[in-house]
């Protein structure tokens, strides 16, 4: 499958960030917010880590913006389910 799922972190910080800054914000808004639950290292790891999912999308040199989040879940699903489908029908041809 392509890609990764988010955990329960990753999840938790886009909704925080999403509620609290909206779909556009700046790294040093997205760190302050952030740092309330997480050490600074841990707080910019979650920011790479979200950008690198897919639901934060790195707009400038210090600006991000969210990914719609209902979106994300049908494509990464999509994705789940052909991988599923691919490995399912090769399994089920050759025996």
């Amino acid at each position: 499958m392509a890609g990764f799922w988010p955990d329960k972190r990753e999840i938790a910080a886009y909704v925080l960030l999403k509620e609290r800054l909206g779909s556009r914000f700046n790294i040093g808004d997205a760190l302050d917010v952030l740092q309330q639950y997480y050490p600074k290292k841990a707080a910019m790891n979650i920011l790479k880590r979200l950008v690198k999912l897919g639901l934060l999308e790195k707009v400038g040199p210090y600006e991000y913006a969210t990914k719609d989040l209902w979106e994300y879940l049908k494509e990464k699903s999509y994705e789940y389910l052909e991988a599923r489908k691919k490995r399912y029908s090769s399994s089920s041809s050759s025996s």
